[in-house]
């Protein structure tokens, strides 16, 4: 393969950040819909709630309002932890896809034999940065930091996934990682995390988008310049 065909394939993940972006800039117009949605429902069900009782509170022989509602209100309380774990788990898997897609890509162009789901490691992204590294032969550790983070999230993920949020005996850091986060909570007696708002998720969004960034950058330019 000419040096010219090979740096004009890797000058394309010069491109990575906006597709990246055309596929995530959808999950977060999807999230700041679903939180008007939520809000309208949540003064729907007060608008109720308060009718009600305006209604029948001098009436002692009709329940009240909450015995009227209960659910709704149970379902209303419940229902953002519920949107935002199904959609942090959306993330994720674009997040382990795109990483994954990123490889296989790389081993195409390199017409290596070996691939990223040849390579042991803990799941997919584990895989992937070892490829990248050891295959790859490019250096991440300018991105340690970021690599350190995402494996919390990683880590939440996988609480969410199987144990519907909860963090069996979680580490300091990990704890101290939730504390520090906007939009996420841990309830020491439940050991359990709540997504409480869009904000983690967004949050999440911007730092995934900026590893796989960052790594096809250091990509293309390893590979650019051992061509010359």
């Amino acid at each position: 393969m000419s040096f010219r065909k090979l740096s004009r394939k890797y000058d394309f993940l010069d491109n990575t950040r906006i597709l990246l972006d055309f596929k995530f800039d959808p999950i977060k117009e999807f999230l700041d819909n679903s939180v008007e949605m939520i809000l309208r429902q949540e003064k729907e069900l007060d608008k109720k709630y308060h009718a009600w009782n305006k209604k029948h509170a001098h009436n002692p022989e009709v329940p009240d309002a909450f015995d009227i509602y209960e659910m709704e209100i149970i379902n209303s309380s419940e229902f953002p932890n519920i949107l935002n774990q199904s959609i942090y788990l959306t993330i994720y898997s674009t997040f382990e896809n795109k990483f994954f897609s990123l490889c296989e890509w790389c081993q195409n162009v390199e017409n290596l034999k070996i691939g990223p789901k040849d390579i042991n490691g803990q799941g997919y992204i584990g895989q992937c940065r070892k490829y990248i590294t050891n295959v790859l032969d490019v250096n991440l550790d300018d991105l340690n930091e970021t690599w350190v983070e995402i494996k919390k999230y990683q880590l939440i993920r996988n609480s969410i996934a199987h144990n519907n949020g909860i963090l069996k005996s979680p580490k300091n850091d990990v704890l101290t990682f939730i504390e520090n986060s906007s939009g996420i909570s841990f309830d020491t007696e439940k050991s359990q995390v709540t997504i409480e708002s869009i904000d983690f998720l967004k949050t999440l969004i911007d730092k995934l988008t900026d590893f796989l960034s960052e790594t096809a950058e250091k990509i293309m330019n390893k590979k650019n310049k051992a061509s010359t």
